[in-house]
């Protein structure tokens, strides 16, 4: 049976200087787990552009293998990333029925840190760089509404590309980018339950292409040849919230993400069996809404969760985000 990717790293505590260990194969980390939240299929109708200011930190305290279980290689790690996200986003004058065409782009800046105590593996990679950008056009539907007119359900489509802008050091086991373009779709949808109940959801699709620099800070191989070519496995996921209206300008609820990896890793074409990463994170939230004097409104989400059910993947024992909106 081949063993995890996460097997790599562990080797490191060996001292094996000059052997060849297997590769690592990770799911992208600047994809969007739970950088959504309420409200999340509503979008600007009006033609013009919007700036979304995404500020997240991220703190895993251990590193799980394909049973959940803590990896023993890896002696009290330490792993944060601190991550700015410039989002741009444009609404057309473009109509196609009932939906109207606009644009995201978003560009990534992440600061990397890690402790690990000796005796142990450690992971090699840390500082700031700008991270992989994330781009693609927007359907976004108009408003289904309901008796009274009062809503009752909006939705959008997305079809967006990350591009391997990001830094990304073959000799490096962290890195701010992934080294390989995927392809990220998504549909996200509001589902009003009642005047002040809310309920909302982003399924996303994740298709890996390949990567022809794999890094690591060790030389590695699989079956035996040193490895030129990997790909990580394709996967899903689901950001969801539901919250209450305790007032005009403020909603409090609750919001996570479930990420499933759908199918195993390749190392030089070769399936890397029990290795596909699983996370559920969960926690509250809140958003502000600010009316400015021209009439336009601006947004303030902040979002916290705990991830648990973890497996192949570091366990962060506290996400914490602020996302602000503010309409050009």
């Amino acid at each position: 049976m081949k063993k995890s990717t996460l097997f790599a790293a562990a080797c490191c505590a060996a001292n094996l200087a000059h052997a060849q260990v297997p590769p690592t194969v990770s799911q992208p980390q600047g994809v969007n787990l739970g950088g959504t939240s309420f409200f999340d299929g509503i979008t600007g109708t009006e033609p013009g552009w919007a700036y979304l200011a995404t500020l997240r930190y991220s703190h895993a305290n251990a590193i799980k293998d394909n049973s959940g279980n803590d990896i023993p290689f890896f002696n009290q790690p330490r792993i944060t990333a601190s991550t700015l996200i410039n989002q741009f986003s444009y609404t057309s004058a473009i109509r196609f029925g009932h939906a109207t065409l606009g644009l995201n782009i978003l560009v990534p800046t992440t600061h990397l840190n890690s402790s690990f105590v000796q005796p142990g593996a450690v992971l090699q990679g840390e500082g700031s760089a700008i991270g992989d950008i994330i781009a693609g056009p927007v359907l976004q539907f108009d408003m289904v509404p309901g008796p009274a007119g009062h809503p009752i359900f909006i939705h959008r489509f997305e079809f967006d590309v990350i591009f391997p802008t990001g830094r990304y050091r073959q000799s490096a086991d962290l890195n701010q980018g992934t080294g390989h373009y995927a392809f990220n779709p998504y549909w996200a949808a509001t589902l009003f339950l009642g005047p002040k109940w809310e309920a909302s959801w982003r399924l996303h699709y994740l298709y890996n292409f390949k990567n022809k620099d794999p890094a690591s800070s060790m030389p590695t191989s699989w079956e035996g040849v040193p490895v030129t070519e990997t790909q990580a496995g394709q996967a899903g996921w689901v950001n969801f919230a539901t919250s209450y209206t305790v007032s005009p300008s403020l909603h409090v609820g609750l919001n996570g993400y479930y990420f499933k990896q759908l199918s195993d890793s390749r190392a030089n074409g070769g399936r890397i069996t029990d290795a596909r990463e699983q996370v559920l994170g969960i926690g509250p939230g809140l958003m502000m809404e600010v009316n400015r004097d021209n009439g336009k409104k601006d947004a303030i989400w902040v979002n916290a969760y705990k991830e648990v059910k973890v497996r192949n993947r570091a366990r962060n024992d506290m996400v914490l985000q602020a996302r602000f909106v503010y309409t050009l």
